[in-house]
């Protein structure tokens, strides 16, 4: 009997031994989910991963969550979402339009990080008041926004609102934009916004602009898309790819499809892509040159891309991809961009050409 039990005991130890540890399982998470992420967000949501070791590491939590405003004196300062309430002492003047931003994409550091271009957003637009808030800086809470945090982010995002508008925001001055996941976030924050202030004694006003940079297709159990045209008074959806990760159809007041990418389930990328991924992060480039270089990138409305291709479009309609479009605009717009910046092709993005001399 109590060699028995010595038998158990050395093999439990054994087995012990072989274990990997806590921090060795959290390489191997990491390491399944990046994988996983290049096959799309339904595999992605169900990567085989160990939730509680990754539950033992920070950034997994909401309270995570972190927000970059800008000081007088241009210094970024990054706030947790806890002190939301403290964005009204920074560089915040009523005066100026309001981006606010969602960023809900991770990125590997060796592609490009969207963080850089955000930040250099901020530095250089002084002229708007931008405020970036970030909830998916690595891929680990990419996957716990999309699996158990997107209702509470779009909570987050709806209580900045009502900070921005309680300290002499005007709604109608206000532009939310999300890439991704930021975008379905940005859709929720304002739909939420929307519902708590609609009945209060106070002047309300819906927000002005949500501008939706490819939002994703798929949150993990749910089948919701929130970014629809009555969440705001004008919804704006730039499209980037139709596969794995954006949209395909329509969901704004306005929607621009550039390269026609997306418009037919044609498996297509954008110029210079070789990846899904890239697609997708392909018009989050175009959105941040167009407010960083401030380099215009025109779209025409059209029917379909097939009418643009043969030359059948509205060319007394067109808007440049941004933040400011016209109160008239409506509708489906296409352009022709370049693989490499500058991305616009100017007044030539307006007419098609064989992808073999663009569209590479």
């Amino acid at each position: 009997m109590i060699l028995g039990w010595k038998i158990i005991l050395v093999l439990s130890l054994c087995t012990l031994c072989r274990a990997l540890s806590v921090e060795q399982v959290q390489q191997k998470n990491i390491e399944i989910l990046t994988e996983y992420f290049n096959k799309g967000w339904k595999e992605f949501c169900d990567a085989p991963v160990d939730e509680g070791v990754m539950s033992l590491y920070n950034g997994i939590n909401p309270s995570d969550t972190t927000i970059h405003v800008l000081t007088i004196n241009n210094q970024s300062v990054e706030l947790p979402i806890r002190a939301l309430s403290e964005i009204r002492d920074f560089d915040i003047n009523p005066n100026r339009k309001t981006l606010l931003y969602v960023n809900g994409f991770y990125t590997d550091e060796s592609y490009f990080s969207i963080q850089a271009h955000l930040h250099m957003l901020q530095a250089r637009r002084r002229d708007l008041n931008v405020i970036v808030v970030n909830f998916a800086k690595d891929v680990q809470q990419l996957y716990y926004a999309l699996r158990h945090h997107l209702t509470l982010h779009g909570y987050f995002i709806s209580k900045i609102l009502s900070v921005l508008v309680g300290n002499g925001i005007d709604p109608k001055d206000i532009t939310l934009a999300g890439h991704s996941v930021g975008a379905n976030a940005a859709a929720l924050g304002a739909s939420i916004y929307t519902t708590e202030h609609m009945h209060s004694y106070s002047t309300f006003s819906i927000i002005d602009q949500l501008i939706a940079i490819d939002p994703c297709s798929y949150i993990c159990d749910s089948h919701d898309i929130f970014v629809r045209r009555n969440v705001s008074s004008r919804v704006v959806v730039i499209h980037g790819e139709g596969n794995l990760f954006g949209v395909r159809e329509p969901l704004g007041t306005i929607d621009i499809y550039p390269n026609g990418i997306g418009f037919y389930p044609k498996r297509r990328m954008q110029p210079g892509c070789e990846s899904w991924v890239c697609s997708h992060m392909y018009p989050f480039l175009l959105f941040m040159e167009s407010l960083v270089e401030r380099v215009p990138i025109t779209a025409v409305k059209c029917e379909s891309w097939m009418q643009f291709k043969d030359g059948q479009c509205n060319y007394t309609d067109t808007i440049d991809i941004g933040i400011n479009y016209p109160v008239t605009a409506k509708g489906l717009y296409f352009c022709i961009t370049q693989a490499q910046p500058p991305f616009t092709l100017k007044e030539d993005g307006l007419e098609y050409r064989s992808r073999n001399s663009i569209l590479k």
